[in-house]
């Protein structure tokens, strides 16, 4: 391990589907929250669907970002 610097183990690898599912749930809860307020009218037909779309939009941001890394680490040499 003499060549090789040491890991920073200070960050964390970015994960684009935590955020994406971060953003949508606090989207929904500011509607919820807006409409507590009586500034809007939120339905839930409207509201649930949208969640669980979203939800499903942050799976797949996760899943294509997982394929992404895998597939970087396999292009790198190994040393």
């Amino acid at each position: 391990m003499r060549g090789r610097p040491a890991p920073d183990r200070s960050r964390h690898p970015f994960e684009p589907g935590k955020l994406v599912a971060g953003l949508v749930i606090l989207g929904v809860a500011v509607a919820y929250g807006m409409d507590a307020a009586g500034e809007w009218d939120v339905r839930p037909e409207i509201a649930l669907p949208a969640l669980l779309c979203g939800l499903c939009a942050a799976a797949m941001t996760s899943t294509l970002g997982y394929v992404l890394r895998r597939r970087s680490r396999r292009a790198t040499p190994d040393d």
